[in-house]
């Protein structure tokens, strides 16, 4: 399985790219949003790959950033859905924004996506709901994976559950500001409603 191309772009189209890498020209899918962003023929590429295996065809599909990849991986894992409707959700929430709606149960954001509904929304943040940490761990542009974590075991010492720590953590993230710990935990008690830190 390719993982991983480093090459120089030889062709850019509007679903994708040729990578030229050693003399063999790779073809990749993209989407929307990295289409825009790979650059243009003759710059040098990295992309992050996922190769996705069919009866009738072995397809790539690339990314700018190790967290899109896992992201695209997690939402593939889902029953009924496929590479197509992965890369729309992550055209149109990015990687951030899909860990942000798990992580807060947002069916709407999740539905914003084209081609997915009410009840495939819902079936996400059901299935990937127990991985949600892992979801909050990926690593993003914007960073907050491992200050997320510590947050959530803050809060778990302060004496909330695991699942509501979580949750408090992903909506305090969704303003998009960045914030350390403290100020994160802060953030949290507000949404939970405890006063003083403790309960």
């Amino acid at each position: 399985m390719i993982g991983k191309l480093r090459g120089q772009l030889d062709e850019v189209m509007t679903d994708g790219v040729i990578v030229d890498v050693g003399g063999v020209g790779y073809s990749v899918k993209l989407g929307v949003r990295g289409s825009s962003r790979i650059g243009y023929a003759g710059d040098e590429v990295v992309l992050f790959v996922h190769t996705h295996v069919k009866e009738e065809a072995l397809d790539l599909y690339g990314f700018a950033t190790r967290a899109d990849l896992s992201t695209f991986d997690l939402l593939l894992g889902v029953s009924g859905v496929g590479p197509r409707m992965a890369m729309a959700i992550l055209d149109t929430l990015d990687a951030d924004g899909v860990r942000r709606a798990l992580a807060t149960g947002d069916a709407t954001a999740l539905s914003r996506s084209p081609g997915v509904g009410k009840k495939t929304a819902e079936r996400l943040i059901l299935e990937l709901g127990d991985r949600v940490e892992d979801v909050l761990d990926l690593p993003a542009a914007g960073g907050g994976g491992g200050t997320a974590s510590e947050a959530v075991e803050a809060l778990g010492a302060l004496g909330f559950g695991r699942s509501e720590a979580v949750e408090a953590v992903g909506r305090a993230l969704r303003s998009g500001e960045s914030a350390g710990v403290e100020e994160l935990v802060r953030r949290c008690l507000g949404l939970l409603g405890a006063e003083g830190g403790s309960r």
